[in-house]
């Protein structure tokens, strides 16, 4: 009998390698509750191999993701709706869509956001403070910028993008509410949301407390999934990761069931 399943598993890896759709999610069963996209560049990357491929959205395959949520039915819903239905436990909204950027690339301002512009559709931008201003990233005139269009909100990525847990305790607390303070003193507006660096912290019996005891309301990480909406707040929020490359079929997995591959 050990031989049967050895031999099973032997088969069903050989499969997986030499067909890579049947790594795709397809066959789950689908899920319905608040996606958070997780992006970070919109840009155009041709070479597979380079380091940020991953992490960048064409404008082009933004642009035809902005409209499959309009034709499939989906509500592309800002911070504000996100923080009043998780403290009401109530919200209308059956197919809510937020989108979340991680670190405030400048292409966050030159391509993104006159795509937001186009198709009025609301996002949030996590940035880290000690990088804003510095090449490659946002300006606090065109965050400032952002924020007056009334499309774009900000959150925390903390003050230098460190892994959390990595840090001691007095650290943690520095980059949680430190960042939180630079940025509602320079938005003048209340900071509600955070993204832990790497995901690191999300889950973590030292970390989240601290984020949660700073004031933040939304909390997100880079776990893979779809949330409870309304969403109740008992454990980080995850995040769907549309990949640069990805084909709009795996972008409907990404939406049905919270990631595209295994």
């Amino acid at each position: 009998m050990s031989w049967l399943v050895l031999l099973l598993l032997l088969v069903g890896v050989g499969l997986f390698w030499k067909y890579p759709a049947l790594r795709r999610t397809w066959y789950w069963l689908p899920r319905r509750g608040l996606v958070a996209f997780m992006y970070h560049h919109i840009g155009v990357l041709t070479d597979p191999t380079e380091e940020q491929y991953p992490f960048t959205i064409s404008p082009e395959m933004f642009e035809k993701q902005l409209l499959f949520l309009k034709q499939h039915g989906y509500t592309p819903i800002s911070e504000d709706t996100a923080v009043e239905a998780y403290k009401s436990g109530k919200s209308l909204i059956e197919k809510p869509v937020l989108l979340t950027f991680d670190d405030g690339h400048a292409d966050n301002y030159t391509a993104l956001f006159p795509l937001l512009k186009k198709h009025q559709v609301p996002a949030l931008i996590f940035l880290i403070t000690d990088r804003v201003g510095t090449p490659g990233y946002l300006t606090w005139e065109q965050i400032k910028e952002m924020q007056q269009s009334g499309l774009v909100r900000f959150g925390s990525h903390t003050c230098s993008h460190r892994r959390l847990r990595s840090l001691p305790d007095e650290e943690i607390k520095q980059e949680v509410v430190n960042s939180k303070r630079v940025l509602e003193e320079k938005l003048g507006t209340p900071v509600y949301s955070f993204c832990y660096p790497f995901g690191a912290g999300g889950f973590d019996k030292r970390v989240r407390p601290v984020v949660l005891q700073a004031g933040y309301l939304l909390d997100f990480s880079t776990k893979k999934g779809i949330n409870p909406w309304p969403w109740k707040g008992k454990s980080s929020l995850l995040r769907a990761f549309p990949r640069g490359g990805e084909s709009l079929w795996e972008y409907h997995l990404q939406l049905t069931r919270g990631r595209s591959r295994l």
